[in-house]
């Protein structure tokens, strides 16, 4: 610069300006081309993944216990589309889960259980799907309640238990981890043996049921809960035409997204409890009815004028029996030459007129897994 300044004493004014801007705007231009003017603006920001713990509450009025499918919350919203599984406790008829969600408005909804005798719940007559807004402001979190009507068995319709079988099978595929591995298929063999017992279940959808473990993978990665942190490129828009000018391509998009956390793999184990169950032994115990038996006895006078029994009772029941004790009298009259009088007779007793069956079982103790829970996060299924 030592040398511009005296080339330029030694020129008239007006060239040593023009001179000097030109020499300037060289530098300038040098300056943007090598990023000396770029700032930490232009990178990209990655924007804080903010998540709440959002609690789903499933109450049933009857008939929703361990032998039952769970009910399956669909999560629906900011990025995600997912499938959670809400078991009942120990008691049975209602159960809690959480599910982490980031911040967000999502709508959730719910498919119906399938019980051990094949009935069903009425869900969307009492429980609608439900639109919540998560923030991690807020003073509480959201809550989302699903009352479930049980609808017995005989009103549960083909049509019921085909969707009921198909929603299921979406929600293992797209479900998070209480839908998948053991716990999938464990629903999937529930979903089966309860779907056979529903006398209104056509042999399509029982087919259905039964092959849904083959259409279903049970082991494939669990749904993604929480979307993939984003980035703030409201800063660089300025300057993306000009380093996408000079590099050859534009940056905007080079900057790699903050990864979503991590969902937690469970580690389930059972947990046993013992009941009394009863055992049955049917048998068949006869049925009795008292009749009334009708007949006589015959007496002959003796020589001393005494009465003596013959000793001889015969007793009868129809017409025919009858007539043999007449025709016994006649023969006494016969061979004796008189006959001293007979005496009528009845008796009781008891007489089988059939059998019916009664349960003369017992009661024994049985082991049974009432839950299953995880030995890391102590969650219950």
């Amino acid at each position: 610069m030592n040398g511009l300044s005296q080339w330029a004493r030694s020129h008239k004014p007006q060239v040593a300006a023009i001179a000097v801007a030109v020499v300037v705007a060289i530098v300038v231009a040098i300056a943007v081309a090598s990023g000396a003017f770029a700032t930490s603006e232009q990178q990209p920001e990655q924007q804080e993944l903010r998540t709440v713990d959002v609690t789903l509450s499933v109450t049933a009025d009857h008939g929703w216990d361990e032998n039952s499918t769970p009910a399956i919350a669909h999560i629906e919203g900011n990025d995600v589309d997912f499938y959670h599984a809400v078991t009942p406790d120990a008691d049975g008829n209602k159960g809690t889960s959480t599910v982490e969600l980031a911040e967000g408005d999502y709508t959730v909804s719910f498919v119906s259980p399938v019980n051990s005798d094949g009935s069903a719940f009425d869900i969307y007559d009492t429980g609608a799907p439900v639109d919540i807004t998560v923030d991690a402001d807020a003073k509480t979190a959201p809550a989302v309640n699903c009352p479930m009507a049980q609808i017995p068995a005989d009103k549960v319709t083909d049509d019921m238990l085909a969707d009921i079988v198909n929603k299921t099978k979406d929600a293992i595929e797209n479900g998070d981890e209480t839908l998948k591995g053991d716990a999938g298929t464990g629903i999937l063999d529930k979903l089966d043996g309860n779907v056979a017992k529903n006398p209104n279940a056509s042999d399509k959808t029982k087919q259905e049921a039964t092959d849904a473990d083959k259409e279903v993978d049970v082991n494939k990665e669990p749904a993604q809960t929480t979307p993939s942190a984003k980035t703030d490129n409201a800063k660089t828009d300025n300057n993306a035409g000009s380093q996408s000018s000079n590099n050859g391509s534009s940056n905007s998009g080079s900057a790699s997204s903050k990864p979503s956390k991590p969902a937690h793999t469970h580690t389930w184990v059972n947990h046993t409890a013992t009941r009394q169950v009863w055992v049955s032994n049917w048998v068949d115990v006869p049925d009795y009815e008292t009749k009334t038996i009708y007949g006589g006895q015959l007496y002959t006078e003796q020589p001393d004028g005494t009465w003596l029994s013959n000793g001889e009772t015969y007793w009868f029941y129809t017409d025919a029996d009858f007539e043999a004790f007449k025709n016994l009298i006649v023969e006494k009259m016969k061979t004796e030459g008189y006959c001293g009088n007979y005496v009528n007779r009845t008796k009781t007793e008891k007489v089988q007129v059939g059998s019916h069956k009664e349960d003369h079982g017992s009661y024994s103790t049985e082991t049974y897994v009432d839950y299953v829970y995880c030995t890391s996060c102590g969650a219950h299924q």
